[in-house]
């Protein structure tokens, strides 16, 4: 029993939070109102929230004639942070940023991956870095999210990640014990897919367009697709939903790394672009490389690039018909090319014809290149603000 009165209080917490978070300016009598709470518990919730640092009160500046103001409540910015870290087939990035998701420390370094276990102990190094300096700017750190490439279960076991050469991997306490060894404690870790961190991104800290549903597209080295339907991510049966990157789009065409033939990753990929540039699978022209080709005039990136791009247009359009998303948000390495970009974009417009349906937004991430690491910070917040329907979610 009292697990479950723990696990109400939890809820009521953060139901408060959500409604600020939404409604910045709101009294502790508009809270009572929307939460269904007595005005008594609510004053106790709040202060105790802004007491862990949370929420912040303010007297309104309203005009209410004779009479004490009252006090309207807002986020806490100063006090609390959040870390991420995303884990790419070719770098390993980290930040931290507060309950708003403004950024507060990031770092972002080229990587090898041999081993899982070095990759995993290099990667809480940079946590604890991000860690110790939040702490010495006297910021309590509530987590950490860390982004994977490739399909995440419920479980936070990391079944394939086919770019690195990751099978089967218990992810979760594998950093944990990576990152007590750092220096970091008990930190909280959350597992997640890339792609799944970057839609988080949007969902957690984006605009009203994001809110109740949309498709992140990450594409990179791989691509893969996050998906928040009905105000919450859609991870499917296991987890592992939104792999759009292994559909067949060309039966019997050129071997994924996943071991299938013709995957959307085999023409929409830097692998694939690199490939059609320079008629190899090895070396893989870096995204910055490809960009600075482009810029010298080379025919050759650019045909590459067109042609990725049709086949990325395409992909977007058969994502608005099936899940029919307020938004389809581009990110990824790759969506730093804006010829890609523009050519998907411009397929998209094609494809839809007169139709007068699935015309949902198509636009980049808002966070750029920090999409992935600051979305898997707010897998943080997202655990914290909903915590029935997140742990009801791992427990199946």
């Amino acid at each position: 029993m009292s697990g479950d009165q723990g696990l109400l209080k939890r809820i009521n917490r953060m139901a408060i939070v959500r409604h600020v978070k939404a409604s910045p300016g709101l009294e502790r009598g508009n809270l009572a109102e929307l939460t269904g709470l007595a005005d008594s518990t609510v004053s106790v919730l709040v202060r105790e929230l802004i007491d862990e640092g949370w929420l912040r009160a303010d007297t309104s500046s309203g005009n209410r004639g004779a009479g004490r103001r009252p006090q309207v409540l807002t986020i806490d910015t100063t006090r609390l942070a959040l870390l991420g870290a995303e884990v790419g087939v070719d770098y390993i990035a980290v930040a931290a940023c507060n309950i708003q998701g403004e950024i507060l420390f990031t770092r972002m370094v080229d990587y090898r991956h041999e081993g899982v276990e070095r990759s995993v102990r290099d990667t809480s190094a940079l946590v604890a870095e991000a860690r110790a300096q939040m702490v010495a700017d006297e910021r309590l750190p509530l987590g950490v999210g860390v982004g994977l490439p490739g399909m995440v279960a419920l479980d936070g076991t990391l079944r394939l990640a086919p770019n690195v050469g990751w099978r089967d991997v218990a992810m979760t306490p594998l950093l944990a014990e990576a990152l007590r060894e750092s220096g970091c404690g008990e930190l909280p870790v959350f597992v997640l897919n890339d792609a799944n961190a970057g839609a988080l991104s949007e969902h957690v800290f984006g605009g009203p367009d994001a809110t109740r549903s949309l498709v992140f597209l990450s594409s990179g080295q791989g691509i893969g697709a996050g998906i928040i339907l009905d105000s919450g991510p859609h991870l499917g049966s296991e987890g592992l939903a939104g792999e759009v990157g292994h559909g067949i789009i060309e039966p019997g065409g050129l071997r994924c790394s996943c071991g299938r033939q013709g995957c959307v990753e085999t023409r929409v990929s830097q692998r694939a672009i690199s490939r059609m540039v320079t008629e190899h699978d090895e070396p893989v022209l870096s995204v910055e490389e490809l960009g600075s080709r482009l810029e010298r005039g080379d025919e050759a990136v650019a045909r590459a690039l067109r042609a990725a791009g049709v086949h990325l247009g395409l992909m977007v359009h058969n994502l608005l018909v099936a899940v029919d998303p307020a938004v389809v948000v581009l990110g990824g390495p790759l969506s730093r090319l804006g010829l890609l970009v523009d050519t998907a974009l411009e397929t998209v417009r094609r494809l839809a014809g007169d139709s007068p349906y699935h015309h949902g937004a198509v636009r980049t991430s808002r966070f750029g290149v920090n999409a992935g690491v600051v979305g898997a910070a707010a897998s943080v917040l997202d655990h914290l603000l909903h915590p029935f329907a997140r742990e009801a979610a791992a427990a199946r």
